[in-house]
């Protein structure tokens, strides 16, 4: 195709700090709404929503609690692909469509379902890429009111209802997360802007096939999203619905209040927690695309995410034929005359009882001698009392226990030999901090001791060398192994800890992890609290340090937790970790 590209027609735009010095700041209120398998992709109308899981090719519907059924199965590839869905509104009647059926891509194929179903295999795009291929629907008619999907590979192109496949243009970068934005949305209204995560960019896609590259920038950028005007919600009160899918497999609902009077703009999302990654607003001020943060972002690696559009139309309800009643007659009763008796007055006796006499005797005495005894008494010792001294017990003060900083516990990998099990035990054999060890649900196959890569972080204390040499925990970054945990337990009775922090070492080889997270409980592990943004993992060998929050001082039961997620899978142990430190204030 002879495509014009306007090869870096950049929007110039006024960013957040600037935005800050006006006033001009936004405030969003993510919740977590329904724990989903994975969850990667949504789609959302006013009485339905839908929720993508990755490797089980399922299709989830939720209610309005948050409740999880199976909606459908798509027939899978037998790999983890990341489906991307899309729910026909009522102006795709216009392109030969009908209404709320829903749409999922599968590749580069694209099933239909009429909610309950049936499931039918719809069109075939030519896409080279089985993976992240995005989908909406043009709401505007720039693009004929059609579906538009793209390919990761950059290819975008319109299916009408017959299921018709017309190219439009190709980027020539890595795309998905499409949407058409409104008409007067600035000089690129109209048009299907796409995210572009491995550049960490928006591109925009002209009717005609002309291609603007880097319109803005987003760090990961995930997709594009256009907010309803005016915005509506689903049963459970959320307006727009994001996907996490590694870190706690969330769906979160942003309320409508989020949203007021913004309709007609723009959400950005980023998939990873870089540095800078955010979820961010673009509005247009006349003359520039304004990008203002729209945080906090939900934790993780977030997917897909979905606006409940007010374009689909509600289910049509069933009639049930209502029973016709018929009045049976009824016979009417002839009151007959009864007779009531008169009652007559009868006069009743009343009995008076008559006194009775009673005698009353006179009593004479009559005089009796009595003898007088005399009284002689006898002497009686009397006892006097002795005084007895009496021991006052004089306390001892207990002394009052001194606070001190320093190192609470402490992990340097040591005691085991290249490519056996990790030692996970602290070193407190070498007085360095408390007795602890780390527990992890990573997967032990994908996990060894490797060699060390230096004293980075080493404590001054640790003299445990010989007979193993330096040595690190080694992770293999796999699928399943995306956002496993390894929890530190400080609830001991050596003392009570605070204004904690975590810090080690790390190196990576090429692929591996890009971020770690940080994670508290007071209650043993029943619940986690997070701990701010992820640390970027660089690669090259480095430092990490975490602070842990006030909400964690001197709790009985404390865990910390260290999640890796985020980059690239790989044949051997990428990510290497060292000398793993906990610092703060101990109280004996």
């Amino acid at each position: 195709m002879n495509k014009k590209i306007a090869l870096r027609t950049k929007i110039y735009l006024t960013i957040v700090g600037l935005l800050a010095l006006t006033g001009v700041l936004y405030a969003a209120n993510p919740m977590p709404f329904a724990s989903v398998p994975f969850a990667t992709s949504v789609a959302a109308a006013p009485d339905l929503l839908l929720v993508g899981e990755y490797c089980t090719d399922q299709i989830d519907t939720l209610d309005c609690q948050g409740n999880v059924s199976l909606f459908l199965t798509i027939p899978g590839f037998g790999s983890c692909r990341e489906q991307y869905m899309a729910i026909a509104p009522s102006q795709s009647a216009a392109a030969g469509f009908t209404p709320r059926d829903v749409f999922v891509t599968q590749g580069a194929l694209v099933y239909k379902a009429t909610p309950p179903g049936p499931l039918a295999l719809f069109a075939t795009f030519p896409c080279g890429a089985d993976d992240h291929n995005g989908i909406t629907f043009d709401h505007f008619g720039t693009f004929g009111f059609n579906m538009i999907v793209t390919c990761e590979n950059g290819g975008v192109w319109e299916i009408d209802g017959t299921g018709t496949v017309t190219p439009i243009a190709s980027t020539g970068t890595t795309i998905e997360g499409p949407a058409v934005v409104p008409p007067g949305f600035g000089p690129h209204g109209g048009q299907i802007w796409v995210a572009d995560e491995n550049n960490s960019q928006v591109h925009a896609i002209r009717n005609d096939g002309t291609v603007t590259l880097n319109l803005l920038s987003h760090v990961t950028a995930e997709g594009v999203h256009v907010i309803p005007s005016p915005p509506c919600t689903f049963c459970s009160g959320g307006t727009f619905f994001q996907a996490e899918q590694q870190l706690f497999k969330l769906v979160w609902q942003y309320p409508l209040s989020d949203f007021t009077g913004l309709g007609g703009n723009v959400i950005l999302v980023s998939e990873s927690g870089f540095e800078g990654a955010d979820t961010s607003l673009v509005t247009f001020d006349g003359t520039n695309y304004v990008q203002s943060s729209f945080g906090p972002r939900p934790p993780g690696v977030d997917e897909g995410a979905y606006f409940v559009d007010c374009d689909v139309p509600t289910a049509t309800p069933t009639s049930t034929p209502n029973a016709t009643f018929t009045p049976t007659p009824t016979a009417t009763a002839t009151a007959a005359a009864t007779f009531t008796p008169t009652a007559t007055a009868t006069a009743t006796p009343t009995f008076t009882p008559a006194p009775t006499l009673t005698a009353t005797a006179t009593f004479t005495p009559t005089a009796t001698a009595t003898a007088t005894a005399t009284f002689t008494p006898t002497a009686t010792a009397t006892f006097t009392p002795t005084a007895t001294a009496t021991a006052t017990a004089t306390p001892t003060p207990t002394p009052t226990p001194t606070a001190s900083n320093g190192l609470i516990a402490y992990f340097n990998f040591e005691d085991a030999a290249d490519l056996s099990p990790p030692d996970f035990a602290s070193e407190a054999d070498q007085g360095l901090g408390i007795a602890t060890t780390i527990t992890t649900n990573y997967i032990a196959l994908n996990m060894a001791t490797v060699p060390g890569f230096g004293d980075i972080n080493r404590v001054a204390g640790d003299v445990d060398n010989p007979p193993n040499g330096l040595h690190a925990l080694g992770l293999r970054r796999t699928f399943l192994n995306n956002g496993a945990h390894f929890d530190i337990p400080l609830f001991t009775s050596q003392g009570s800890f605070s204004n904690m922090a975590v810090s080690f070492a790390t190196i990576g080889n090429g692929n591996g992890f890009a971020g770690v997270q940080l994670l508290y409980s007071t209650d043993g592990g029943a619940t986690f609290s997070l701990v701010g943004p992820q640390a970027v993992i660089i690669g090259n060998p480095q430092k990490v340090n975490l602070v842990v929050p006030a909400g964690a001082n001197n709790a009985p039961l404390l865990i910390l937790r260290l999640v890796f997620t985020g980059g690239g899978p790989g044949n051997d142990l990428q990510t290497r970790i060292d000398n793993i430190q906990v610092n703060g204030t101990i109280l004996p």
